[in-house]
């Protein structure tokens, strides 16, 4: 079993991570970089790069292998500026020296450039690039690339994974428990606020809004089916993917605790996880980075709570079965499967839910009819927040 392991740069889970059974990458990231990442940079601890060398040692000491997020998918055409590319460079020889063994990338320059001057460095095509074909993996192995993390919209068409798998010869890796819509319309966006938000310098300093989490957050819970819909893979399903030849299977959950973290990797380890999957699947709630305040923390603890969704993974033995027989058709408006499977898996409370859904509509409200912007005192800005 070979995993890809988030790190929330706690030194205490390399020490569990290390007594796991499993071949482990460990994958982190700074808060900011000149290239950024396709994460939230205030949720993850602040470190010194002389700390982070340390943490990489730590990690090598366990027997692990380290990943280095550099998957922001835009660089606002920077990488064109003679100094910003100088300092580009600076950033991937730090990355060489600290020990990193591979990166992950998003933009396909980036991928030639680093595989050119640092060829030592493993470099793995991140999901933020959409590899979503024979045809689109076949060019980014000609790039040169090691391994690719394949579009997690395609984790359940087994056809096309097979056909993938017989077009190319680097590693193939899926993302096996985000609860990100499927097909979300959101996403690119949402990888784009989030890539500029943690990439020094810019002109906001890390201010961005959730605007699309707001959205798919709301879908989620008006929408229970889709729960159901997202591209996860249960612990217990992991066999059908590593018969097609995948090779390494993707945690996501860098924002969560180390306790989260180390629950989600034993249960895929041991290919299975009783109970409520809900707890293993990562569904950050939106956070708001309002012009370099942190409201997230300070004052909207009700956004910050997300309504505990219960998944029943009993309930969910044999369900890989319908997307294995044949393709999803994804017309939803005439199959019912993922409905019928809600019904029977996905639990709530209702007034929990409604609440949170009405605080969601009120900062869209917000947004949209731009009367946040407005409130340009400090006591206009904690007034329009409490009110939520």
């Amino acid at each position: 079993m070979n995993l890809l392991v988030p790190t929330n740069w706690d030194k205490e889970l390399i020490k569990s991570l290390g007594k796991i059974k499993a071949s482990i990458q460990v994958y982190g990231v700074l808060p900011t970089s000149i290239i950024g990442s396709g994460g939230s940079g205030p949720d993850i601890p602040q470190m010194t790069t002389t700390e982070a060398e340390e943490y990489i040692k730590l990690v090598h000491s366990a027997g692990l292998t380290f990943n280095y997020l550099l998957n922001a998918p835009c660089l606002n055409n920077m990488e064109w500026d003679r100094d910003t590319h100088r300092k580009l460079l600076h950033h991937l020889e730090w990355l060489s020296n600290a020990g990193v063994n591979g990166v992950t990338v998003a933009i396909p320059y980036l991928m030639e450039l680093i595989k050119r001057q640092f060829p030592h460095l493993k470099v793995e095509v991140s999901t933020i690039a959409h590899v979503n074909s024979v045809a689109r993996a076949r060019f980014f192995e000609a790039l040169g690339v090691d391994a690719i993390m394949l579009d997690a919209n395609i984790n359940r068409d087994f056809k096309l994974l097979k056909a993938i798998r017989s077009a190319v010869n680097c590693e193939l890796s899926v993302l096996t428990n985000s609860l990100c819509l499927y097909q979300c319309p959101y996403e690119n966006y949402h990888y784009n606020t989030l890539g500029h938000a943690s990439q020094i310098p810019h002109p906001l300093n890390g201010a961005y809004m959730d605007y699309p989490v707001f959205h798919c957050t709301l879908a989620r819970f008006t929408d229970p089916a889709q729960f159901i819909k997202s591209r996860w893979i249960r612990p217990e399903d992991i066999s059908a993917y590593q018969e097609i030849g995948i090779d390494f299977f993707k945690i996501a959950g860098r924002m969560m605790t180390t306790e989260w973290i180390v629950n989600a990797v034993e249960a895929y380890s041991s290919l299975n996880y009783p109970g409520n999957l809900g707890d293993i699947l990562y569904i950050p709630p939106p956070k708001f980075q309002y012009m370099g305040q942190d409201l997230t923390r300070a004052q909207m603890a009700t956004i910050a709570s997300l309504p505990k969704v219960y998944i029943d993974n009993q309930a969910l033995d044999g369900f890989l079965g319908y997307f294995k027989r044949k393709n999803c058709p994804a017309d939803c408006e005439h199959c019912e499967y993922c409905q019928k499977v809600a019904d029977k898996a996905v639990r709530f409370t209702r007034y929990e839910v409604d609440k949170y859904t009405a605080v969601l509509r009120e900062c869209l409200d917000r947004l949209t009819s731009s009367r946040l912007f407005e409130a340009r005192e400090q006591s206009d800005i904690e007034s329009v927040i409490n009110r939520l």
